[in-house]
């Protein structure tokens, strides 16, 4: 099996276009010139700072039509339709199954559209766990207009102010991107870029007119300096604790130095509040795999990709660990499937070839 699988990527090249050299951003996946010669990005961080120029309203978009497809997937899965959706889902969320207690109570209201409540509800959740995008279409979608007691509408109203900040925070962010590439000039010299930027971001610490959490989300994933970026994400998280990528980030920092106990402490931490965050479920099938609990590795990977097999390295960490457990036949077909419109690092094509360890992939990538 794994020599068929050996030949089947020799034949394929996956690695035509790609140079040696390693992304100047991620500093892990190879750099893509296939369609700039000049490059110093590969191709998914080249992807990532287009997407975070995207104009804001198309943010809104598609937090809409990402939540008419959690509509259309809560009623063909046959989600609770009934008033138990909205007793329980307090209940639910404080365990940890965030996600599933705001698809529930959006089926209710999908039901039965007039019903206060539920929409109260789920805007009290969305926002306590930092979901904003579900709050905002609750407001928007079943309150507005509607009258609500003085209490509610105090409440509610102190949570259009905090969403008006985090929504002028990604404008901010857009227009902070625009300011950077008519300043830089070469949209190649990533140092540079990623340097204005976080110079532009930073002045806007302090300013309780942005979201302080999302600033400093922002400028840690950007950091070229791990450690610089790690303590961005601290930051982040000692402002607002449901930041849950920012755990992952900071555990995947741990993991690949070798530290899985402090890995393994952040993530514990974030999978307490939230069950079903898939950054946070991928990190934890990484670090499962890196230790050699390979069962559990699995099933945190097929987790993730079951959420959100678009986010990052989920596809990836899902084969590495099919493969890891025997099924190589179901990894290489998804490798197929995926190689239709992307490209994976060549780090995974080498374990699936055999010639690097989990431990190589995973610690020191």
């Amino acid at each position: 099996m794994e020599k068929e699988y050996q030949e089947y990527n020799e034949n394929q090249d996956p690695f035509a276009g790609l140079d040696e050299g390693l992304c100047q951003r991620c500093r892990r996946r190879s750099i893509d010139r296939s369609e700039n010669p000049e490059s110093q990005l590969c191709r998914d961080c080249r992807e990532e700072l287009i997407k975070l120029r995207i104009p804001p309203y198309f943010y809104i978009i598609g937090a809409v039509a990402l939540l008419l497809m959690v509509f259309t997937f809560s009623m063909s899965a046959g989600s609770f339709k009934n008033l138990e959706s909205y007793a329980n889902s307090g209940d639910l969320a404080e365990e940890g199954y965030v996600i599933s207690a705001m698809d529930n109570l959006l089926s209710l209201l999908e039901e039965n559209p007039d019903n206060k409540q539920a929409a109260i509800k789920l805007a009290d959740i969305g926002m306590k766990y930092g979901y904003y995008d579900y709050a905002a279409f609750a407001i928007d979608e079943y309150l507005a207009g509607k009258e609500v007691s003085d209490g509610q509408y105090e409440k509610l109203s102190g949570y259009i102010r905090k969403l008006d900040i985090y929504y002028d925070t990604q404008e901010l962010n857009d227009e902070i991107w625009e300011s950077v590439y008519s300043l830089v000039g070469d949209e190649e010299d990533v140092e540079a870029i990623l340097e204005t930027y976080s110079q532009e971001m930073s002045s806007y610490i302090g300013n309780t007119a942005y979201d302080q959490a999302l600033l400093y989300y922002y400028m840690g994933y950007m950091s070229l300096d791990e450690e610089t970026g790690n303590a961005c994400f601290e930051e982040c998280l000692k402002a607002n604790p449901h930041y849950y990528d920012a755990y992952a980030q900071i555990a995947n920092s741990y993991r690949r130095s070798g530290d899985f106990e402090t890995a393994r402490r952040k993530l514990e931490e974030a999978y307490r509040m939230n069950k079903e965050d898939y950054s946070v479920l991928r990190a934890l099938a990484t670090l499962a795999l890196a230790e050699g609990r390979l069962d559990e590795g699995l099933d945190f990977a097929g987790q993730a990709y079951g959420i959100y097999p678009e986010g990052d390295y989920v596809i990836d960490t899902y084969i590495v660990a099919l493969a890891a457990n025997g099924s190589m036949e179901q990894a290489k077909a998804l490798v197929e499937a995926y190689e239709e419109t992307g490209i994976f690092d060549e780090g995974l094509y080498a374990f699936l070839d055999g010639k690097i360890t989990l431990e190589d992939y995973y610690v020191g990538e």
